[in-house]
């Protein structure tokens, strides 16, 4: 009788152990992310995106892709913050799913599986999709396992099948982020061709490929200058292992993945487990795919110190980034490889309970981390209003909502709730206009900074909700109505109004109830 062909049940289990990082999607309402509501709006009008409220900055902006692969589940849920939401989590089971099936032929089903839960839960994946709402680096954690697989396969059997999975795939990275796809070519290159134990013939003309980027990022120099605050984005070292916040942000590479990395380290250096990969056995990892990922995790930690300013302005590839500090979506793939190693280089630690005391261990560390703020305002469509800063190049502030109790004859006040969004730190304190206007005059008017000084503009966070309250006494001789109402934000220094999309004055008309 023909084997049976053994179901690897590996496979439901990762997918299993991403719930805990959807989990926070399924809270109602959206989460505060640095973004806002700008991904939301963006999957409203696909044929915008990803500029919707931005300005084109390529190569640095976001592509096309990832808003249509939103639009499906806006039909199915007829709300883009619900087709949004579902698409950070298709992200992550994809992103899940590729670590386990690039994983799995060197690390064992156990050791992927360990791989596979690193990478799901490291801070820097959960804090780009719940602090910063990078949709499109999102969905790059989910096509880069995925080619990594298709470069084992490039000399193997499945060459063919790597070919009509890696392909594609590489053009989805450019159209989902075409600087941070740049960034990533080499890696994939370099490990294309060092690290499969059988070498594809087409390794020269990798190599080939890795020259003319290169070059490319020189020319880039010359089509592209870097962004304006690339050079003070700099990290220092105790910034990689701290959790504390950095302007809303942190960026700690995850102590559960550096700690375990630093064990698999220590086991593979050992003398016992020297013996153990002289045998040549079903447990030995190939020397050159830790050494690999070892040298590929020190060069983009050397990459986010300032001492790498020289090399990011000598190469030109400081213009496809608009923060050094963005690479670290790649340093993802050498902490999942290097801390899940440690179940083939100790089998102690892969059996029961021991491996699943790591697992839990992994998921517990990244709890910090999995407490988004969230609103349940509901933006609608798009947002009232656009409003553009002075000096600003593009729109900064979304004005949300805005819902008036309409003055009657016992209580002639007109009272405005405004809820205002910023996705950018603001520098300046801007004071609010508020004017009640018929067709033929203006009958009232309040200025005052936000909540009457309480929340100036200068200390709004990017993402953060501002609900602002305001109280117009109409005058005892005002017409019956209809009355409109129209706001903007000016500096009380200079009277210079801010910019309003669509709108000459810097003034938002809004009709009153």
């Amino acid at each position: 009788m023909p084997a049976r062909t053994r179901v690897d049940l590996n496979w439901i289990l990762v997918a299993l152990l991403t719930v805990v990082a959807i989990a926070p999607l399924c809270y109602p309402g959206f989460f505060e992310a640095q973004s806002g509501f700008l991904p939301v709006f963006n999957a409203t009008h696909p044929a915008e995106a990803p500029h919707w409220g931005r300005q084109a900055d390529p190569p640095r902006s976001e592509g096309q892709l990832p808003y249509l692969l939103a639009q499906p589940f806006l039909w199915l849920t007829g709300s883009s913050v619900g087709a949004i939401k579902w698409g950070y989590a298709l992200a992550f089971v994809l992103g899940a799913l590729g670590i386990y099936a690039w994983t799995r032929p060197r690390l064992g089903g156990r050791g992927g599986v360990l791989a596979t839960t690193i990478y799901t839960y490291l801070p820097w994946h959960l804090g780009s999709v719940y602090v910063r709402g990078a949709y499109a680096e999102a969905w790059l954690w989910a096509w880069w396992p995925f080619l990594l697989w298709a470069a084992d396969h490039l000399a193997g059997r499945r060459r063919a099948a790597a070919l009509v999975v890696g392909l594609p795939l590489l053009a989805a990275t450019f159209w989902t982020q075409p600087g941070l796809a740049f960034l990533f070519v080499p890696l994939l290159v370099g490990y294309a061709v060092l690290v499969p134990q059988r070498r594809p013939r087409m390794a020269l003309g990798l190599t080939a490929v890795l020259a003319s980027l290169i070059s490319l990022g020189l020319a880039a120099r010359w089509l592209s200058a870097p962004a304006a605050s690339f050079a003070g984005q700099f990290l220092y070292p105790y910034q990689l292992l701290s959790a504390a916040r950095d302007e809303g942000l942190h960026f700690q590479l995850g102590l559960a993945a550096v700690g375990l990395s630093i064990v698999a380290l220590a086991l593979w250096l050992s003398p016992k487990q020297s013996r153990v990969e002289s045998a040549k056995g079903p447990q030995a990892i190939p020397a050159r795919s830790l050494w690999f990922w070892i040298a590929v995790l020190g060069l983009l930690v050397l990459l986010l110190l300032p001492l790498a300013g020289v090399f990011w302005s000598l190469s030109g590839w400081d213009t496809f980034v608009r923060y050094p500090w963005q690479i670290l979506t790649l340093a993802g793939l050498p902490l999942a490889f290097l801390a899940g190693s440690v179940i083939r280089l100790d089998r102690r630690l892969g059996e029961l309970p021991a491996w699943a005391g790591l697992v839990a261990l992994v998921i517990l560390a990244s709890y910090p981390y999995l407490a988004p703020r969230f609103t349940q305002v509901d933006p609608g469509p798009q947002p009232v209003a656009l409003i553009q800063p002075l000096g600003a190049k593009a729109p900064r502030i979304m004005l949300l909502e805005a819902e008036m109790a309409a003055p009657t004859e016992i209580t002639p006040t007109l009272t405005v709730t405004l809820t205002w969004q910023t996705v950018a730190p603001l520098t300046d304190d801007y004071t609010i206009f508020l004017h009640v206007l018929t067709p033929e005059a203006k009958i009232a008017q309040r200025d005052s900074q936000p909540c009457d000084g309480e929340c100036p503009t200068s200390g709004w966070q990017p993402g953060e909700i501002v609900a602002d309250r305001h109280r117009l006494d109409l005058p005892a001789s005002a017409p019956p109505g209809p009355y409109r109402l129209a706001v903007g934000l000016y500096l009380l220094a200079s009277g210079q109004r801010a910019a309003v999309v669509g709108s000459d004055e810097g003034t938002v008309i809004l009709d009153v109830p």
